[in-house]
């Protein structure tokens, strides 16, 4: 390709040094530029190194301008103490800041970058505040900030979910305050970051696997700290992720003033992590002072009514024996009526019968054969003993026996 005679020829080296100069001239001074942290690295030499980026509007989609930033060790402590005088901001991943620097060109790299000198703190905080109250108008506007409150605790709440970082001063406040109680609770935890790069995500992970676990009431606690390190409980992934909870979700988080987005559309707010705690322990020990007291009433009751059914059962027992003695009584009387009549029946009856036995005797004796035979009759009987009636019942030779009333005569037939 042939070469245009009228176009100027550099080197790369003249190429560098000529952008420098021209943005020295643009930008002869510092200037403040405002975008989103990420990819932040604090490196082992002190210098800081991180994008300043201007987000997609698509998420998930790359940035639409990006600047390297370097703060060097030698402005870093500057910058820090300018942060945490005003309420304890930090450098993080994802805080949308306004920074100064001024701009330069690394020839080596062939790169522009700024290089930071110091940032506007109220901006941040501005930020912070415009970004909450969007998100909470947001919410109201979809009906989500009152959707968890609505939902019922169960009672008493024995199953507890815990979502916070485990091993920190909330986390053992709150467990304290749970084992303090002396009520059986069943805690169920999930370890999360609670500020800094990631943590929304981290926590509304936590809230959704714990909720898998069906426990009775969800807490999402942690300490006290700045605006910036409670950012993660204004974030939208997080109030969203409450908002669509089956479960109530109470939250203890260590707020000196304002409320957080999580303790807007949470169920329950309370101030730090053991308030929280001790609001569970209230609830399971409503239901144990009413179980109590129910029984309380129950023995009260059974006592008055077995005391009543004592004086009742007094009052039959002499009311039966007075009856039993009376009918006692009256039956004797009839017994010893009855035994009189028996008595005058029996009497008369053996009187009656005595005399059909006399008469009986007497036609007995009158057909007694020895009556007879003392009239003058007599008895023949064939040796074996059968009765002779007639002629007939004998034959010649027979042996007989004839009974008189004096004695007896044998005999043989001829």
């Amino acid at each position: 390709m042939a070469t245009d005679s009228d176009l100027p020829v550099v080197t790369v080296a003249e190429l560098g040094a000529l952008v420098e100069e021209g943005l020295r001239t643009l930008f002869p001074d510092d200037l403040w530029v405002e975008g989103q942290i990420s990819n932040l690295h604090l490196a082992r030499s002190g210098h800081t190194y991180f994008d300043l980026t201007e987000p997609n509007d698509q998420p998930g989609e790359a940035p639409t301008a990006l600047f390297s930033v370097t703060l060097w060790k030698g402005n870093r402590p500057g910058v820090e103490r300018t942060l945490a005088e005003a309420g304890g901001l930090a450098l993080e991943d994802d805080l949308v800041v306004r920074l100064r620097a001024d701009l330069r060109f690394y020839a080596p790299r062939g790169r522009l970058q700024l290089n930071m000198t110091g940032i506007d703190p109220a901006f941040t905080l501005g930020r912070l505040a415009a970004e909450r109250d969007r998100l909470l108008r947001t919410l109201a506007d979809e009906g989500l900030l009152e959707r968890n409150a609505g939902l019922m605790v169960p009672v008493p709440p024995l199953r507890v979910g815990l979502v916070t970082s485990v091993g920190s001063a909330a986390h053992a406040d709150f467990c304290t305050e749970l084992e303090r109680s002396g009520v059986g609770f069943t805690i169920l935890e999930r370890d999360a970051r609670v500020q800094g790069g990631g943590s929304a995500l981290d926590v509304a992970e936590g809230l959704r696997v714990v909720a898998t676990h069906r426990p009775d009431v969800i807490a999402l606690v942690r300490g006290g700290g700045s605006a910036a390190d409670l950012a993660t409980f204004d974030a939208e992934v997080v109030a969203r992720t409450i908002a669509a909870l089956d479960i109530p979700v109470f939250t203890g988080i260590g707020h000196e003033i304002d409320r957080s987005v999580a303790d807007e559309v949470a169920h329950t707010a309370f101030k730090t992590p053991t308030a929280c705690a001790a609001a569970i322990v209230a609830s399971a020990r409503e239901v144990l002072d009413d179980l109590l007291a129910l029984r309380t009433a129950v023995v009260v009751q059974a006592r008055r009514a077995l005391a009543s059914d004592a004086d009742r059962q007094d009052d039959l027992a002499v009311r039966l024996r007075r009856s039993a003695e009376a009918v006692l009584s009256r039956q004797g009387e009839r017994l010893d009526s009855a035994a009189g009549r028996l008595v005058r029946s029996t009497t008369v009856v053996l009187g009656r019968h005595g005399d059909q036995l006399t008469a009986l005797t007497a036609r007995l004796r009158a057909l007694d054969p020895a009556a007879i035979l003392a009239r003058g009759w007599s008895i023949t009987r064939r040796a074996g003993g059968d009765l002779v009636r007639s002629t007939t019942d004998v034959r010649g030779g027979d042996a007989l026996e004839t009974r008189f009333a004096d004695g007896t005569v044998r005999s043989t037939v001829d």
